[in-house]
């Protein structure tokens, strides 16, 4: 089944919005309007157009579809009920279940009881009304989120723009932001309509890639007294004739340490030659599994450009192993980065394999092929395991 999630390039914990006060911001009467608004929806109905823009990391990633969203009235921040459909899929939520029918493949998969922070992983709630209702008011009441409002036009209409800037964090459903590592603002410029206090669009950028990252979220025909979907539409049941239930393929757990691992060929991206686990027979040998959509991915090239000069090659290899990109993506990122280490591609079936099931996986053998470490790549410690085992 295809994976319909957008992955955030950001870490950490959730955090609150609501700190002590540290600088005085003037409240921004849309902002306050658009809140108000939000608060007071039972439902809405509207068509949602995403964009995010990515150059930097050789990423570009569209989204269409309607979105009909029933809202909690007692919690302000959550909702009870919604159905959410693109050409490719539909995702459904009746308050107790939730299930995704893929058009493509034909099949459904269910999920009951979700969590309801499991919805900020949807795409559909990315920069979303239903987002925004959740954390507006907590951007209103803040003394230290710095606002900004003025009037802009698009297409000869007069609209008001407040920018929102979030220091360290990132916008998510349920009122909360995802924390980054990174000393990051993200800049949110919210385009709301003044004739309804409606948010019209929500531009999102960062001071770090100014140009090379930004994305655009679109809200068009609103409407805040829509029909509700037909009663049997909100069951799983009533599309079993028409999808069958995905397969689950069972998960193979990560190589584990004391594993020998000799086996295996992949072609090097700069050669195009194969190079196998008897080649680098001798060597201790850093294995790090990633892929093109992974902030941590990204982050993690310097340092292992570092660990490959710093150690050298004739006991030390390096091998970035991408799991599942095209060669022209790879290629993308081995000219961008000018690796001094092997960029090894199609390495899917390797890491299905070898349990990798997140990235970046690393996997560190000894001189004899065996494994001694393998999961989240932690600098420090791999460091003092290579100088250890050379």
């Amino acid at each position: 089944m295809k994976n319909h999630l957008f992955t955030i390039i950001a870490f950490g914990a959730l955090i609150s919005l609501n700190h002590a006060a540290a600088q005085q911001n003037p409240p921004s009467p849309a902002l306050q309007a658009m809140a108000k608004k939000l608060a007071g929806l039972k439902s809405v109905n509207y068509h949602y157009h995403r964009q995010i823009n990515n150059i930097a990391n050789d990423n570009f990633s569209e989204l269409d579809g309607n979105c009909y969203v029933e809202f909690d009235q007692t919690d302000k921040r959550s909702v009870t009920r919604f159905q959410m459909e693109s050409n490719d899929y539909k995702s459904i939520y009746n308050g107790t279940e939730a299930f995704l029918l893929d058009n493509d493949t034909k099949t459904y998969s269910l999920t009951v009881q979700p969590k309801p922070g499991s919805f900020s992983n949807s795409s559909f709630f990315f920069n979303s009304i239903q987002t925004l209702r959740s954390v507006v008011q907590q951007f209103v009441e803040s003394d230290t989120i710095p606002k900004h409002q003025r009037d802009t036009v698009i297409e000869n209409k007069t609209y008001q723009l407040v920018q929102v800037d979030l220091h360290r964090s990132s916008l998510q459903y349920l009122g909360s932001t995802m924390h980054f590592t990174k000393d990051v603002t993200i800049y949110y410029r919210i385009v709301i309509d003044p004739a309804t206090s409606l948010p019209y669009q929500v531009l999102e950028s960062n001071n770090i890639d100014k140009t090379g990252y930004n994305t655009k979220t679109v809200f068009t025909d609103v409407n805040t007294s829509p029909k509700e979907p037909d009663a049997y539409s909100w069951y799983y049941t009533t599309y079993q004739k028409d999808y069958q239930p995905a397969k689950k393929e069972k998960v193979q757990p990560l190589i584990a340490a004391g594993a020998m691992l000799m086996d295996w060929s992949l072609p090097e991206l700069s050669t195009g030659k194969a190079v196998q686990g008897a080649d680098v027979k001798g060597k201790v040998v850093l294995m790090d599994f990633w892929i093109k959509n992974c902030g941590y991915c990204m982050e993690s090239f310097p340092l292992l450009q570092q660990l490959q000069k710093k150690y050298g090659t004739d006991k030390f290899q390096l091998l970035a192993i991408n799991a599942y990109d095209k060669k022209e993506d790879v290629a993308f990122f081995y000219k961008r980065e000018k690796p001094v280490y092997k960029m090894l591609y199609t390495g899917a079936a390797m890491a299905k394999s070898l349990g990798v099931g997140g990235y970046p996986t690393v996997i560190l053998l000894d001189k004899s092929g065996k494994v001694i470490y393998s999961g989240g790549f932690d600098h420090d410690k791999l460091e003092g395991l290579i100088k250890a085992n050379m």
